[in-house]
């Protein structure tokens, strides 16, 4: 549903309208648990913004939560009293443009009470965010340089990284996911050609990196449909399938696409399986611009049968992405962070193990099964995998070797597994969180 607190639409964009669609972003996520994309585009005031100030609105957005915990510490010793919900979100958001957007100090300032006065319910707190807002500028730095990236991951969730990969690497993690994320384009062919047109660096695995994102759609070769954006560590799950060409191929949780398109751009006859019928929408549409082709179904994966085979075993490979708490994706969703739970986490836990059973039901003899997630979660990875060899008899791990991971070889695991973390590649900008396993039907 459309936010209507902006009430009646205006002929033109208001003042400070980037920074009030920021804000009750911020508000939303936290208060609602609305993911920051819809935060943001339920609100009637952002569909008046230009393109430019739609993205400035996301860029302060995200800063904030991306940088949460430590803009609350710089903002700490200035706040006597807990200020209402969006009177707090004005001054995350704009502690987040003095402290890390290089916004001047003046203009953060009387923004942040400009909103603030728009509504007489929140106009009493402008002298006090006037004077916090200043503070900031005053001695902020100073304050934030006390603080630690680390300091803006839950306790739950560092407690759960330091653990599964030691005190260093959760550092790292937390340090790599406080950088702005670039774009990462998988192209059908020539991924040389397209990182020369597209003023990109060609990563390993034929990944064409930009550091900077911008429009997407305004880029070249899109409208040809000559690629589509897709994090490094997404694309990885297809690059180790091995040659599809001709092979009859599942993508399980198939929404919103870049795996589908991957398979078909490789070869393979592919059928593309998710319950979500809005997301799968957005598969027909980038297969119609890339041209390419798959059979697109909507279907519970758990309960899907293939009516050409209904006994299943009917795939040489199948790929399962599944539902997880994607704590990998930080830099690119940061909100996910503010939005998860331990008990999200065994919950999910308990669906990907249905669908990790259902999944290989569809595999033939001497065929092969993906398993992935976007999550930094053994209990969602390496965890997972030991449960369904247990359940699996007729199913080995195919190991994962070095020579098929290029510059990242790190990433492969003692079980011939892939672990990517967000602090690999950081001499190139990161990469998504990622987990991978292979398995082979005996």
């Amino acid at each position: 549903m459309t936010d209507r607190r902006d009430k009646k639409p205006a002929t033109k964009t208001p003042k400070n309208g980037a920074r009030y669609v920021a804000a009750r972003g911020v508000q939303d996520v936290l208060e609602k648990m609305l993911p920051l994309d819809q935060a943001l585009s339920n609100q009637a005031l952002f569909t008046q913004l230009e393109t430019r100030d739609r993205g400035f609105a996301r860029l302060i957005a995200a800063t904030t939560l991306r940088r949460m915990g430590q803009i609350d510490q710089v903002l700490a010793p200035f706040i006597k009293k807990a200020p209402p919900t969006y009177v707090l979100a004005v001054l995350r958001t704009g502690a987040a443009q003095i402290l890390f957007l290089g916004t001047p100090p003046h203009a953060a300032v009387s923004a942040g009470v400009a909103l603030l006065k728009r509504s007489q319910k929140t106009a009493r707190a402008a002298g006090m965010a006037n004077a916090v807002l200043r503070r900031v500028s005053e001695q902020g730095q100073t304050l934030l340089a006390e603080t630690r990236p680390l300091d803006n991951l839950p306790k739950w969730l560092r407690v759960s990284w330091e653990d599964a990969y030691g005190a260093q690497a959760a550092r790292a993690i937390a340090n790599a996911m406080v950088q702005d994320p670039p774009l990462d384009i998988t192209v059908k062919s020539d991924p040389q050609g397209w990182a020369e047109k597209l003023e990109g660096e060609l990563l390993p695995f034929g990944t064409v990196r930009r550091s900077k994102i911008g429009d997407v759609t305004a880029l070249a070769g899109f409208d040809d449909g000559e690629w589509w954006a897709q994090d490094i560590s997404a694309s990885l799950p297809v690059k180790l399938a091995g040659d599809l060409k001709g092979k009859k191929v599942l993508d399980l949780c198939a929404a919103p696409g870049g795996k589908t398109m991957q398979l078909a751009a490789a070869g393979a006859i592919v059928t593309a399986i998710d319950k979500n019928e809005d997301r799968l929408a957005r598969v027909h549409e980038n297969l119609k611009r890339t041209k390419l082709s798959a059979d697109v179904i909507v279907a519970d994966v758990a309960k899907w049968r293939d009516p050409e085979n209904k006994t299943g075993g009917g795939y040489d490979v199948v790929i399962l992405d599944a539902p997880c708490s994607a704590t990998g994706t930080f830099r690119r969703r940061p909100d996910v962070l503010h939005l998860k739970s331990p008990a999200d986490v065994s919950s999910l836990m308990r669906v990907q193990e249905k669908l990790l059973l259902a999944a290989s039901r569809h595999v033939r003899p001497g065929g092969t099964l993906i398993y992935c997630t976007c999550s930094l979660e053994t209990r969602e990875g390496e965890q997972q995998i030991i449960k369904f060899m247990k359940n699996r008899a007729n199913f080995r791990l195919n190991a994962i070797v070095e020579e098929e991971m290029f510059s990242l070889s790190e990433a492969i695991t003692p079980q011939g597994c892939v672990r990517v973390l967000p602090s690999f590649l950081q001499e190139n900008g990161g990469m998504d969180g990622f987990f991978i396993a292979r398995f082979t039907r005996c």
